[in-house]
């Protein structure tokens, strides 16, 4: 207490007190402000709990290199005895992939304000003729794309996303062949990451991180990779440098030779692992907890019956052991055991039943789900109990997913790609393309088709395709695509069958079409009022 304090406490005991009660509040108050603010961020504070938490300072290769490796690892094991894994790397491969992401050559004729300087024209029918001819063999060429001459180009690109989800990422390098079978030299190498290691010499070079030499700019422009995998029968585990080749990363016409397939998280890096990284522990957890639910159940099933004998004489197997002297210590089904005197009977009843045991692993397997960003229900298939609605918005949400990783494969695998198929087309007379030189990039132009999926009510989904083509909000093209078709196909072939019915018609005096007609127009009439949707009460 202050002089002033004191005094007025003399003279004012009341009034002194509530200055000294003011004063501490105050305190108090500018004491918990100061508090929060360091709370602020409690939980990067040090703690019993959090001790495990990383909290380093590192670049995105320096924080995962070192564990790339036995990631890999422990998902082509889980892949390969577990369907956790198995079943969502096919599911995403089926759905991204399918059948394959197939090309359409989309060079246009000359516009008003098209074309390049000192290049010959392109006319409409230049560009049909380009496109036709691409198309035609771009069909020949992708039965024999692979080097091994194992797998078509569709093939490939499942083989290569399935790679990069796994593994987290994979090498597709452009090769040239000199077998005559082929129409053109270009050939693809699916490359396993094993591969990709910087040789003992190299490793005190700055520019070469984890097998990637990058030029003055930060752009990848050779590989280093093992001829042979590191794994395989025979492979010392010091490699030499006369064990590796070096790729460069481009041709001399510029155009890419080494597609690095893998997702970037972080500004410069140069590795990837897989999206199934953030749910390993889950899956792991829930593998251990499946194991001590059917060990328990095992245990249950398991009828017992113990008989205590008064004296420990005229006993058989008195001891607890089997006729070779081992001692009995589990159970079986209709299993009966003595016990010696004094022993007395003790119940194992493990705790724990299905109904919680099925809850608590769809929890797991939401959260592995989480990690690599697709829906429960997709991730684990199970559809139990979700209507049209339900499903629907389930389907939505997965097939965006679908769609960022169909639109990674086109820009990083398939369009580099077409880009050297055309290259080589054009330099080996394959395809005409005038002025190929100067309009490179007219000629590259292309669209892809990803495969389709089932509508979960065609009928309903068909009337709102037709009523978004009827009110312009969308095309056909972009409708037949999101079913994997080519719309410029189907348009052709509902043609060829629309005069082969008038054709028939005009032979036989009949008429085909007012069946089709009748089910357009009923199929078209607006829902009732009153009208439920499925799973609607």
């Amino acid at each position: 207490m202050n002089l002033v304090d004191k005094t007025i406490s003399y003279f004012a005991p009341g009034a002194a007190l509530k200055r000294i009660a003011a004063r501490e509040a105050i305190a108090a108050l500018s004491k918990g402000l100061s508090d929060e603010a360091q709370r602020a961020f409690e939980v990067v504070e040090s703690a019993r709990y959090r001790d495990d938490w990383t909290n380093l300072t590192q670049d995105a290769d320096a924080a995962n290199v070192t564990n790339l490796q036995a990631l890999r690892n422990l998902v082509r094991d889980l892949s390969h005895r577990s369907g956790m894994v198995a079943g969502p790397l096919k599911r995403l491969t089926n759905n991204v992939v399918g059948h394959g992401i197939r090309p359409q050559s989309r060079v246009r004729a000359d516009g008003e304000f098209d074309g390049v300087e000192g290049a010959e024209t392109i006319t409409e029918k230049r560009a049909e003729r380009f496109n036709y001819q691409a198309e035609k063999a771009f069909r020949r060429w992708q039965k024999k794309s692979d080097a091994y001459l194992l797998q078509s180009f569709y093939e490939q690109q499942a083989l290569a996303f399935r790679t990069m989800v796994g593994d987290g990422e994979v090498l597709a390098v452009l090769r040239s062949s000199n077998r005559n079978d082929r129409i053109i030299p270009l050939c693809i190498e699916l490359i396993e990451i094993d591969r990709l290691s910087t040789p003992m010499e190299k490793v005190n070079n700055p520019k070469i991180r984890n097998g990637i030499e990058f030029d003055d700019e930060g752009v990848p422009v050779r590989y280093y990779v093992l001829k042979r995998h590191p794994g395989s029968t025979g492979i010392i585990s010091t490699a030499n440098f006369s064990d590796y080749e070096t790729i460069e990363a481009y041709g001399s016409n510029g155009l890419k030779k080494v597609l690095h397939l893998y997702d970037i998280l972080r500004p410069n890096q140069s590795r990837g692992y897989t999206p199934f990284a953030a749910g390993l522990e889950d899956m792991q957890q829930l593998s251990r907890y499946k194991e001590a639910i059917i060990v328990g159940a095992r245990i249950r099933a398991c009828l017992a019956l113990f008989i205590k004998k008064p004296t420990a004489y005229n006993t058989w197997n008195a001891k607890g052991t089997n006729t070779d002297g081992q001692r009995i210590s589990g159970f079986e089904p209709g299993m009966v055991r003595y016990l010696n005197a004094g022993e007395e009977p003790f119940a194992i009843n493990p705790s724990g039943s299905i109904p919680e045991a099925a809850e608590l692993t769809k929890q797991f397997l939401q959260w592995a789900a989480n990690a690599v960003d697709i829906p429960y229900e997709v991730f684990a298939n199970d559809w139990k109990g979700l209507n049209y609605s339900n499903a629907r918005t389930v389907l939505l949400q997965a097939y965006l997913a679908f769609r960022v990783y169909q639109r990674y494969m086109i820009e990083h695998f398939c369009e580099p790609i077409w880009e050297n198929f055309i290259s080589d087309c054009v330099a080996n007379g394959i395809v005409k393309a005038n002025g190929f030189g100067l309009r490179k990039d007219d000629y590259f132009r292309s669209s892809w088709i990803t495969p389709g999926w089932q509508w979960v009510d065609p009928e309903k989904e068909a009337n709102a395709a037709g009523t978004d083509l009827n009110n312009l909000i969308d095309n056909l093209a972009n409708i037949l695509a999101g079913k994997g078709e080519d719309w410029e196909e189907q348009v052709e072939q509902r043609a060829r069958e629309l005069k082969k019915i008038k054709d028939l018609e005009k032979k036989y005096g009949v008429t085909m079409t007012q069946q089709d007609k009748a089910a357009t127009q009923q199929s078209n009439q607006p829902k009732k009022q009153g009208d439920k949707e499925d799973g609607e009460e």
